[in-house]
């Protein structure tokens, strides 16, 4: 007979999402989400969080950390780590890597380098409770996942991929299996939302009867508005 002893037969899993004004935090059995009071900092919030919610223990086999904060790619082919940091200052500012790390992360399906940050202070927090803790940009992972997705579900329209975390516009899409564009835009209402995505189709070339737009998550008001310019509007 086998002895059982105390292993797990499962592995257990923390995900961490940080975006700028919150963070949440799931498991595959629960969800948690906060946001920052006024005057409290991100971190003061997480060092609360770390205290008092009972799903940031410490024995996970395994913790994915998923920084929601601008990111670039860089074809495969085309990247050189030396240059990376000048190539973020140059897409999103002289300022954007005060107070950051830069992380770069192969993402070989679409055959990019993703070049993201997370705060410094909360990565020294997150890795301090958990050190073996991965470092991810959410937006590299959704642009993995929904080719998943468009894969699965091949057919002769083009899907144009909307994401907002209600500051900005994430657009992405695929061509025959492959990524064809992805950018991002400051848009943190509907009608600059329904600009940058009307204007990215129009410079795609793509068809208002036969392809269609999938919206990330629920954004109703982005749904409605966006089907009066596009017959196809789907939420995934």
């Amino acid at each position: 007979m086998l002895g059982t002893g105390n292993k797990r037969l499962t592995t257990q899993e923390l995900s961490i999402r940080i975006f700028s004004d919150g963070f949440s935090f799931y498991t595959p059995q629960s969800r948690k989400e906060v946001t920052a009071k006024e005057g409290e900092s991100l971190k003061q919030a997480l060092e609360t969080a770390f205290k008092t919610n009972a799903l940031l223990q410490p024995n996970y086999d395994e913790v994915n950390v998923y920084a929601d904060y601008p990111s670039t790619r860089i074809p495969l082919d085309e990247f050189r780590s030396e240059e990376a940091q000048a190539l973020y200052r140059l897409t999103f500012g002289e300022d954007s890597l005060q107070g950051m790390n830069m992380h770069y992360e192969m993402l070989p399906e679409l055959e990019v380098i993703e070049v993201f940050v997370l705060d410094v202070e909360l990565e020294k927090l997150i890795q301090h409770h958990y050190p073996h803790a991965s470092i991810h940009s959410y937006f590299g992972q959704l642009m993995n996942k929904m080719l998943v997705y468009d894969k699965r579900n091949p057919d002769e329209q083009q899907r144009l991929y909307a994401h907002s975390n209600g500051r900005q516009l994430f657009l992405f899409t695929y061509r025959d299996g492959k990524l064809q564009f992805a950018n991002s835009f400051e848009a943190g209402d509907t009608n600059n939302q329904l600009y940058y995505l009307l204007y990215v189709w129009k410079q795609l070339g793509m068809k208002q009867t036969k392809d269609t737009c999938m919206i990330i998550g629920k954004n109703h008001e982005l749904e409605k508005e966006l089907k009066r310019y596009i017959s196809n509007v789907k939420c995934v």
